[in-house]
């Protein structure tokens, strides 16, 4: 599955947790690629995207959004920020396939960091907002040189790929081979995101609909309680006018109001 898969890419890429801000100050130039939804009705899904984009917002940034919602959206909120964004129709499931496509996007941008950001499931009522922070190839192979050297002396740094039979194969191949396997666990973290984010986005949508349903539920009883109110207090009125001139053109009889002259 593609979240187990993600432990792995995780060690490949190094992508350890490091405050926004610090990051800011060591690039020049930051990619930020906010999986955001096609359709409403998923709560604070894509709000919650744009609040994180909006807090940390500088001119080093720009945005590849993914879904149609923040293509409606983020040309808006960053007009100086937003490139373009990148659509899926939702007809099929995520697929490997799509995640190279997203790929394949990022490697035509200049970037010095990729973070993406999506809306991970925890349960059915709780989704919260991660991201994934990509090194650049450049950085990561340098990474990779580096703890090959470094494991010839036994002084691993922790933390970083510590798979010394994957070092040594990586040692023999071909530059272009080893940018094929960066990229290759790029996608599956894309492809990671996204599936994340449409399962949140399932589960966001059946929540809302079910906030939906319980207050058209509440709305009816409002209605049909109000509407019952106002008819008794209507025939109510009508009665006691009824019941007052009955009373008025009889007052001056002996025998008085009855009821068989009422009806």
């Amino acid at each position: 599955s593609t979240q187990s898969t993600w432990g792995y890419s995780r060690k490949v890429l190094d992508t350890l947790d490091t405050p926004e801000e610090k990051i800011q100050e060591r690039y020049e130039k930051l990619l930020y690629i906010p999986v955001t939804t096609n359709r409403g009705s998923c709560g604070p899904l894509n709000t919650n995207l744009y609040k994180y984009l909006d807090e940390i917002r500088t001119p080093k940034m720009t945005i590849l959004s993914i879904g149609k919602k923040g293509l409606d959206a983020l040309p808006k909120l960053f007009p100086g920020q937003f490139l373009r964004s990148i659509l899926n129709d939702m007809k099929q499931a995520m697929s490997f396939q799509y995640a190279a496509y997203v790929v394949d996007h990022m490697k035509i941008i200049e970037w010095d960091r990729a973070q993406i950001l999506f809306t991970r499931y925890h349960q059915a009522s709780v989704q919260k907002l991660a991201s994934f922070n990509i090194p650049k190839y450049s950085e990561w192979r340098q990474k990779v040189e580096d703890e090959a050297a470094a494991d010839s002396t036994g002084s691993v740094a922790e933390g970083l790929v510590q798979n010394t039979l994957m070092l040594t194969a990586l040692g023999e191949q071909s530059d272009e081979v080893i940018e094929d396997f960066y990229d290759f666990h790029v996608a599956l973290t894309v492809l990671n995101a996204v599936s994340e984010n449409e399962l949140s986005e399932y589960a966001a949508r059946i929540l809302a609909v079910e906030n939906q349903l319980a207050n058209i539920t509440m709305l009816m009883h409002q209605a049909e309680y109000t509407y019952n109110k106002t008819r008794k207090e209507l025939i109510t009125a009508e009665l006691l006018e009824i019941i007052g001139s009955m009373t008025a053109i009889t007052s001056g009889s002996k025998k008085g109001l009855k009821k068989a002259t009422f009806w």
